[in-house]
């Protein structure tokens, strides 16, 4: 986004009891904020542990209240939203 510096957010996800394919539900995150027309934030990455039906996820987007109002607006459930710095 323009003029909007982008920060990165890692968000710790418990999948939906209902969602079978954890692979494919988090494939269909991008679509998912699309279709519900959010802007600005951004779906980087996500890592899976499938058994015990948990993701960790990693998003772009200005600042914390509105990566959860996105994750809200998509009913993707969340425990917390951190504002992280990649360390390479």
């Amino acid at each position: 986004m323009p003029g909007i510096r982008m920060k990165r957010f890692i968000v710790n996800s418990d999948v939906p009891p209902q969602q079978m394919d954890i692979p494919g539900w988090i494939r269909g995150v991008p679509a998912m904020l699309r279709n519900a027309k959010v802007e600005n934030v951004k779906f980087k990455t996500a890592y899976c542990c499938t058994p015990e039906r948990k993701v960790i996820a990693e998003f772009e987007g200005p600042d914390r209240e509105t990566v959860s109002g996105a994750l809200n607006k998509i009913n993707m459930p969340f425990t917390v939203v951190m504002e992280a710095t990649k360390v390479d």
